[in-house]
């Protein structure tokens, strides 16, 4: 069943699919942090360095980060398209915007991996 929905018969499921998904990785990641930051309590910068730098909790992060720009490049293209009709602006704002969130997710990966 979830098979025949995700094919080219209804294009828009997989979208649907993947902004669900990524919501529950985000909410996954948010319940994480909270559970660490009540358990660790980091009070200086010391303490919040190594309950940050370990490579699992890099990754998780990173995770968490590509799941939310998928979920908001997802976001902004339906409300482009349910809110501004002329066509070549809503395209050029979705260039513009894919480039943003490109530039971010760069940019993110730049700090969590100290390069």
């Amino acid at each position: 069943m979830l098979i025949q929905l995700l094919t080219n018969k209804y294009p828009g499921m997989r979208l649907w699919l993947s902004q669900r998904l990524s919501a529950i990785v985000m909410a996954i990641y948010i319940v994480l942090v909270v559970m660490l930051l009540i358990i660790f309590r980091p009070a200086n910068f010391n303490a919040w360095h190594a309950l940050m730098s370990p490579i699992w909790f890099r990754l998780v992060t990173f995770v968490f980060f590509v799941s939310l720009f998928i979920h908001a490049w997802l976001g902004v293209k339906d409300v482009f398209e349910d809110y501004i009709f002329n066509l070549k602006l809503r395209a050029y704002l979705q260039i513009i915007v894919d480039v943003l969130l490109v530039v971010y997710l760069i940019w993110s990966s730049f700090i969590l991996w100290n390069i």
